[in-house]
């Protein structure tokens, strides 16, 4: 195969790559806590997805049982698959009384399983949760040394693929009760990323297709020169 044909290829394949992510994200513009990907190169020109784990807008909601932090970090939860993380505070009481996310698992504070008494909870920044005036625990919040090595799993959860010794408790959580935060893609960009890699994919085709009809010809025509 020519190398330039190979190149027109790799390349429209690469954009189809981009595509798809952009459109992902987009389809999570309005999935709490989600964090965007995006596609890079390392050595080589090798592909590599990597996410965008910065700060999301918080969106007040009134509900005390909404939990959002500001900055680094992410919730800690107990999953019937060993831990997870998440950035999706959307919590509520289960029937026990236990503080567990929208997929029923339990979100884990300093003691283990948080369990709650009483009608009135309130939560401080620093994650602190009492149930009528009664501390129960404090929220479980980790950061990782190497957060690239953070893999999205479905669910809005997260799974480590790092070293236990890698993820720690961060020197300062803000936490805002009565609060989500939203998506951190940014609608607009993402579109004007997305007209991009159309664009650029419709070149690579029509390289392509040039290479093809020029190979063609010197099959079917120049042979029948004189």
């Amino acid at each position: 195969m020519n190398p330039d044909v190979y190149q027109a290829i790799r390349g429209s394949c690469i954009q189809g790559h981009r595509f798809d992510i952009i459109a992902n994200n987009l389809a999570n513009a309005g999935t709490t806590g989600f964090k965007k990907d995006r596609l890079s190169f390392g050595e080589v020109f090798q592909e590599h997805i990597s996410t965008d784990l910065g700060q999301g807008n918080l969106r007040h909601t009134g509900n005390p049982l909404d939990i959002a932090l500001k900055g680094d970090g992410f919730f800690k939860i107990k999953t019937p698959r060993g831990i997870r993380y998440t950035r999706n505070g959307n919590f509520c009481l289960n029937a026990e009384g236990v503080l567990v996310t929208q997929n029923g698992d339990p979100v884990l504070g300093e003691n283990g399983v948080i369990c709650m008494e009483g009608s009135n909870i309130t939560i401080d920044t620093q994650g602190e949760i009492k149930g009528d005036d009664v501390a129960a625990d404090t929220l479980s919040v980790s950061v990782f040394a190497r957060p690239e090595r953070l893999r999205k799993e479905g669910s809005s959860y997260y799974v480590y693929k790092g070293q236990q010794g890698e993820v720690a408790k961060p020197e300062e959580v803000f936490v805002r009760q009565g609060y989500l935060e939203e998506s951190n893609v940014v609608v607009v960009e993402e579109m004007t990323k997305m007209i991009e890699a159309l664009r650029i994919y419709e070149s690579y085709q029509k390289i392509v297709q040039t290479f093809d009809e020029t190979t063609y010809k010197a099959i079917n025509e120049v042979g029948r020169l004189q």
